[in-house]
């Protein structure tokens, strides 16, 4: 089982995808509603994968993945917003996001396209 941590303030989406994840039957699923707590959540569990809005109140996907980081959090880290293309998910990038995939509406296949991004990341990091 991958251990990952889901996080977004829209608790919609987050029983969405929390569910999406806990079927597979791959994942065992964390997950947050603030990345102040998942930040905290960091700091006492083993995680994999963080999969982040970018739009949250007090500590947007930007500032959230530079404390993950701080954290000393080396797993993935997936942006997962319906924010575009710009500046501010380029700047989440630099601050240490691995990958950013939109948010389109088509939740089947984004749901998909985020496991396979987990899975290719699994197989590589036991081919070395």
């Amino acid at each position: 089982m991958i251990p990952v941590l889901l996080v977004d303030d829209d608790t919609d989406m987050l029983d969405l995808m929390n569910l999406a994840f806990t079927e597979s039957g791959s994942f065992e699923v964390t997950a947050c509603l603030d990345a102040r707590d998942a930040v905290e959540i960091l700091k006492k569990q083993p995680i994999e994968v963080v999969i982040s809005d970018y739009r949250m109140p007090v500590m947007n996907g930007g500032i959230f993945v530079r404390a993950a980081r701080e954290t000393g959090y080396k797993g993935l880290f997936i942006i997962y917003s319906g924010r575009g293309k710009d500046s501010l998910i380029d700047q989440a990038r630099r601050d240490g996001a691995d990958v950013y995939v939109p948010r389109s509406g088509d939740f089947i296949k984004e749901f998909s396209s985020i496991k396979t991004i987990i899975y290719n990341r699994a197989a590589d990091l036991t081919t070395r």
